[in-house]
This record gives structure tokens, sequence and C-alpha cells, in this order.
């Protein structure tokens, strides 16, 4: 999946949660046999290995590089639940800070997950249903397919001898090997297929590209630029996002199976990381889109945190009502027993900013009993001197 939109306490609750039984899930299909990696078989393709894996050391060495291990333990698991063991073992998952929804698979098993993503997944399905259809161009060797269609021209040799020297964020090799509509709607069903073999509900794999094209609707009207047409294509190399949802739909009616999403164990284990993911989105100035994503984590079951971040949402636009509106937020979520510290600091900074500094004062001060190591303290002990 390239570019949709743009381009370990919380895993000791998962791991301490009941897992999905194969044998509960009814119609339950059978993985098919792993064949296993491909190892490249001449001198070209050797060498694109290597630029792959020269790229993954720089993914391994970098700033933005998510090193949590109750996060990337997990999403090691789902893939696990997700595909099999022995295709998961094929892999290496790799959590970066990037805003955008996107998700890669190099050929070597390297796997990339923005926090982007992450952060609009609903449940632990969902997020398995991704995972899969990223494994499905590994396994279906969709990247060796597309090089040696380019090895016939005179560009392959460039390709590999550049990289090395290719920033991160470019992912130059990444963007080359971008899948055509037939790879992407062929690693789609068969992502429909391991969920069905998986415990996860495969139904969960369609709903996805319904509110990918909501929030663009959502950032269109507020923005005052026409909507995209939801059965055109947003991407050369991608099929249109409603075609997509219908034909994942179709798939997985096929199945007809009843498994399990997993809200809980993705709310407890994403929570500890949800206000970061989000305060990275906040930096595109997208303040609806960035409102809807909010609205689709909640729910109808909004925890805590959601209020926190719904505080983070409107102090930072900080319209006159927004700070009411943030005030409120933080409060709510301080009497529904946050123990996050940014609560109080939000609140804080919120009363501050509506001329209220004796009451923001003092919720700054919890802020620093909370978090006395915070990097901004110097900063919140001004503020309270200056009430």
């Amino acid at each position: 999946m390239r570019s949709l939109l743009a381009t370990a306490g919380a895993f000791v609750a998962l791991a301490c949660a009941p897992a999905v039984q194969a044998g509960d899930k009814a119609n339950r299909a059978e993985y098919p046999v792993f064949t296993g990696a491909y190892e490249p078989e001449d001198v070209d393709e050797r060498g694109l290995w290597e630029s792959f894996d020269e790229v993954e050391r720089k993914v391994a060495t970098s700033k933005d590089l998510i090193r949590d291990e109750g996060i990337n333990q997990y999403m090691k698991d789902v893939l696990c639940r997700s595909v099999g063991d022995d295709r998961c073992n094929a892999t290496r998952i790799y959590v970066v800070r990037n805003n955008a929804f996107n998700a890669s698979m190099a050929p070597n098993g390297m796997m990339m997950v923005n926090s982007g993503l992450l952060l609009r997944m609903r449940n632990e399905a969902e997020l398995a249903s991704v995972l899969g259809h990223e494994f499905s161009h590994f396994e279906q060797r969709h990247s060796l397919q597309l090089f040696k269609r380019l090895r016939s021209g005179s560009d392959i040799a460039s390709i590999v001898s550049v990289v090395v020297g290719v920033p991160l964020g470019a992912f130059f090799l990444l963007d080359v090997f971008s899948f055509n509509r037939d790879m992407e709607k062929e690693a789609d069903v068969a992502s429909a297929d391991y969920l069905a073999a998986s415990p996860y509900a495969s139904r969960a794999a369609a709903d996805i590209w319904v509110r990918l094209i909501d929030e663009d609707d959502a950032r269109a009207e507020e923005r005052k630029r026409r909507k995209r047409g939801r059965s055109t294509g947003w991407f050369a190399s991608h099929p249109a996002p409603l075609a997509r949802s219908e034909y994942l739909a179709r798939a997985t009616a096929e199945h007809a199976d009843d498994g399990d999403y997993g809200f809980e164990r993705y709310g407890e284990t994403m929570d500890p990381y949800l206000l970061t993911f989000f305060e990275d989105q906040l930096q595109r100035n997208d303040f609806a889109a960035s409102k809807f994503i909010l609205d689709q984590m909640g729910g109808d079951q909004w925890r805590p945190i959601h209020y926190v971040m719904q505080g983070e949402l409107y102090r930072k636009r900080g319209l006159p009502r927004d700070l009411v509106t943030a005030e409120e937020a933080y409060r709510t979520a301080i009497e529904a027993g946050s123990t996050r510290p940014e609560a109080w600091r939000g609140l804080g900074l919120t009363l501050m900013r509506a001329r209220n500094r004796e009451q923001g004062a003092e919720a700054l001060a919890t802020y620093l009993e909370l978090a006395p190591d915070a990097p901004d303290a110097p900063m919140m002990q001004m503020m309270i001197k200056g009430s």
C-alpha cells in the first residue's frame, strides 16, 4: 500500500488478554502453504536486495523510528495472527513516526508502517487486514515483478547505485517499486483470504476505505475545494477507494466468517501512543480531518485519552469558542480518571489563554507535579510565576 491520503505496558495488557483461538471462528478457512521468502538468483537481483538492506539499515537508525518494545511486539503479534507464524517470521516490521496514512513492503522482508496509519485504525482486525495486504505484496513477489520490467530498460543501474546515498525521507526505491492497480487488488483479495483463515473478522478489510473517503470529504469541505469522486482513483497506482471497499466487501461476504475485531485489545495497546500520534496529525493544520479521525476513533465509547485529544484539537485551533470546548474536554478527561499529565498541561494553557491566570497556574502546577522532568518544565514554571 503506497500513499493513500498523502503519499511495555500496553503489550502486557494484550498478552494477558484471552486470545481468540482458531477453533472459535466459524467457517474458518485454511492458510495456503507458504513457499518461503524469495532468494535473489543473479547479480542484478542480489544488488537490488543489498540496496534494500541498506535502506533497512537507515530505517533502523532513523530518529523517526519508534523503538518501544511494546508497540513493536504488538505489531508482530497481529501480523502472526493475520497470516500465520511461518509467514510473519519472514518479515521485520518498522513503525515510524509519520502522520500520513501509509505502509510499504520491500522485497527483502522489510515492512514499514506509519504512525498515521495506526491513528486511523479502529480495531485490531483492521490493522491485521493492512498488514496482511503488505505481506501479500511480499509473498506474491510484486517488487520482483516490477524489477524485472525495469531491468529491461537502461535505468536499473542508476536506481541501484544511488539508493545508498538517498535520504531516509525520500524512500526512493520504495517509490520506484510502487505497486500497480492489479497488484494492489491482488494484495487486497489475498489479505481478505488471510483474515478468513485467521481469528479476525475479514469484514474489517472493507471498512477502512469508506472512512478514508469521508475524511478527505471533510478536508475538502473545510478548504472549500471540490470533493474527489468516490468512483475515481486518487492515485494512478491504486484502485478507487469506493471500488476497493466494494470488491473487498464481496470477497469477505463469500467467507461469511464471524471472527474477532479486537476493539479492546487495540484500544488498550494504542492508548499510550495515541496522543503523540495525534499531535503529529495536528501539525498538518488540518482541523476538519483531525476532528473526523478523532470522532471515528472514539465512536460512541470515548475514553479519557480521547477527551485529552479533543482538548488539544480545539486549544490549538484557538478560536474564542474553541477555548471553552477545550477546557470542557480537559476537565472531562480529568473527571473520568485520566492520569495523563498532558490533561493538566492543556487545561492550564487553555485557562491562561482565556485570561483565567490563577486557575491556569494551579493546573500547570499539577502538571509539573505529575511530570517534574518534562522538557517544557522551565517554561511552565515561568508561566506560573508570571501569573
